[in-house]
C-alpha cells in the first residue's frame, strides 16, 4: 500500500470521516509548504508526550498537573454529585454550559445495539468501580448524560441496570428534554445542555 492510502486509511479513523473526506484531508496536505506538515506531525508527538489520562474520570490533561484532572483535584468540585458522558468533547460542552459543578467519568464510547461484550466497549468496570469509591464520600446522584440516539439509549440503560445493584442509595438520572432526538450530546449548545441539565429525571 503506498503512502497516499496508507493515510486516507489514517484519517477514515477519525470520528465522522468517510473515504471522501479522508483522501479531501491527504489532498489539503499534499498542497500545504512540506514545512507545515513536518510542524503538524511534530505538534501532534509533543501532543501525545505531554498530555495523561486522569487517574480518576480518564479525561485527557497536561501531565504537568499531577495524576488528577483539574475537576477531580479542586476543592471546590461538588462531589456528591457524578455526571457521566461517552466522550472528552462532551465533557468540554457539560463544563462550558455552566451548569454542573460536580465530577465526571468519560466512558470511552457507546454501546452498538444487540452489543455481545460491553465491557470491552466502554469502562464500566471503572466506572463501577468509582461509583463504589464515591458512594463511600457521599454520592448521592449519577447523571447519564449521553447522546440522544440508539446507541445512547441501549449505552443508558445497560449503565443503569448495571449499577442499581450496586448503587441502591444513589439517584440515576438522565438529561431531561431539551436534547433533540438523534442529536450527539458534543454538537449542544450551552442552552440547551444547560435546560436538559437542570430538567433531568
Amino acid at each position: 500500500m503506498d503512502s497516499f492510502s496508507k493515510l486516507v486509511d489514517f484519517f477514515k479513523q477519525f470520528p465522522g470521516t468517510g473515504p471522501r473526506q479522508a483522501r479531501r484531508f491527504v489532498y489539503f496536505l499534499l498542497s500545504k509548504d512540506p514545512e507545515l506538515i513536518e510542524t503538524m506531525a511534530k505538534e501532534m508527538v509533543e501532543l501525545r508526550k505531554a498530555t495523561r489520562q486522569c487517574a480518576e474520570c480518564f479525561l485527557y490533561f497536561p501531565k504537568q498537573n499531577g495524576p488528577l484532572c483539574g475537576v477531580c483535584s479542586s476543592d471546590a468540585t461538588d462531589r456528591s454529585i457524578l455526571v457521566v458522558v461517552e466522550k472528552d468533547a462532551d465533557q468540554e460542552i457539560v463544563r462550558k454550559s455552566g451548569s454542573f459543578k460536580g465530577l465526571y467519568f468519560i466512558l470511552g464510547g457507546l454501546l452498538p445495539i444487540l452489543e455481545k461484550n460491553p465491557a470491552e466497549k466502554i469502562r464500566i468496570r471503572e466506572l463501577l468501580s468509582r461509583v463504589k469509591t464515591l458512594e463511600k464520600n457521599g454520592l448521592k446522584e449519577i447523571i447519564l448524560a449521553l447522546s440522544a440516539n440508539p446507541e445512547g439509549e441501549n449505552t443508558f440503560q445497560y449503565i443503569k441496570r448495571t449499577l442499581e445493584p450496586v448503587a441502591q442509595k444513589i439517584k440515576i438520572t438522565s438529561l431531561g428534554r431539551g436534547l433533540s432526538t438523534g442529536a450527539e450530546l458534543e454538537y449542544s449548545d450551552s442552552d440547551t445542555l444547560s435546560h436538559a441539565l437542570k430538567n433531568r429525571g
